[in-house]
C-alpha cells in the first residue's frame, strides 16, 4: 500500500514526538512542525495526504489558520484537529457541522492512539464519524454557551473590566453588563457578588478550556 503522508503541528516536544511515533507505528510517513511558520514551510515541500493539527500553538497565528490556509489551495487534504479546546469557538471560530475530510478530538478525550489513527484514517476517505467531531458533542465542556458567551467569558478570563469588554464589542457599558450577566448565569455563578463572579467564571474557564502544561496522551 502507498504510504499516505502526515504533518504533525504541535508546539509541545513531548506531545508531538509520542504522536509522530504512534503514527509512524500505524504506517504513516510523518514530518513534524512546531508553529505556523515551520508547518507552512513544511506543507509546501511535503504535500502531505493529511494535516494533524493542533489548534494552540503559542503566540501568533493558531491551527484553525493553518487549516484556512491550506483549505484554501486545496480541498484534497484530510485535517485532524488533535487539542485541549472542547470547542473551536473558544479560538474564535467554527468549523462545519458536515466536514467530511476534518475531524476534531479533544486531548483530554483520547485515551489510546487507536483514537487518533482511526480519525485519521475515517478523514483521508471522507468519512468521518460523529464520535471523531467532539467539537459537537452535547455534553463537551461549556457547550451550552452560545458564540457571544463564550466570547464574553474569554474576555472575563482575560482579566478585561466591564468597560474593555464593551468597547471591545463596540456596545454601550449596560448591554454589555446584562451580556456578562447572562453568561454568568448560564454557568450557574452568583451575580451578586462582581469579584468572585468573575475569579469563579475566570476559574471555570481555565479548569475546562485551557490545555494542561503537560501529557503523554497523543
Amino acid at each position: 500500500m502507498y504510504s499516505r503522508s502526515v504533518v504533525v503541528i504541535e508546539d509541545d516536544n513531548l506531545v508531538r514526538s509520542l504522536i509522530a511515533s504512534h503514527l509512524e507505528s500505524a504506517g504513516f510517513q510523518v514530518a513534524v512542525a512546531a508553529n505556523y511558520t515551520d508547518a507552512l514551510r513544511l506543507i509546501r515541500v511535503v504535500d502531505p495526504d493529511a494535516l494533524v493539527i493542533d489548534i494552540d500553538l503559542g503566540p501568533g497565528p493558531n491551527g484553525l489558520d493553518i487549516a484556512e490556509r491550506v483549505r484554501k489551495s486545496s480541498d484534497e487534504v484530510a485535517i485532524v484537529f488533535l487539542t485541549s479546546l472542547s470547542d473551536p469557538r473558544f479560538a474564535d471560530s467554527t468549523l462545519a457541522k458536515n466536514a467530511p475530510a476534518t475531524a476534531y478530538l479533544n486531548k483530554h478525550l483520547v485515551t489510546e492512539a487507536k483514537v487518533l489513527v482511526d480519525a485519521l484514517e475515517s478523514a483521508l476517505v471522507d468519512n468521518v464519524n460523529e464520535s471523531q467531531r467532539h467539537d459537537l458533542l452535547e455534553g463537551r465542556p461549556l457547550g451550552g454557551l452560545s458564540r457571544l458567551q463564550i466570547q464574553i467569558l474569554k474576555l472575563i478570563s482575560e482579566g478585561k473590566t466591564n468597560q474593555q469588554i464593551a468597547d471591545i464589542r463596540g456596545r454601550s457599558l449596560g448591554a454589555t453588563e446584562s451580556a456578562i450577566s447572562r453568561t454568568l448565569r448560564s454557568l450557574g455563578i452568583d451575580v451578586n457578588s462582581d469579584v468572585n463572579a468573575r475569579v469563579l467564571a475566570t476559574n471555570e474557564y481555565a479548569r475546562k478550556i485551557k490545555p494542561p502544561t503537560s501529557t503523554t496522551d497523543a
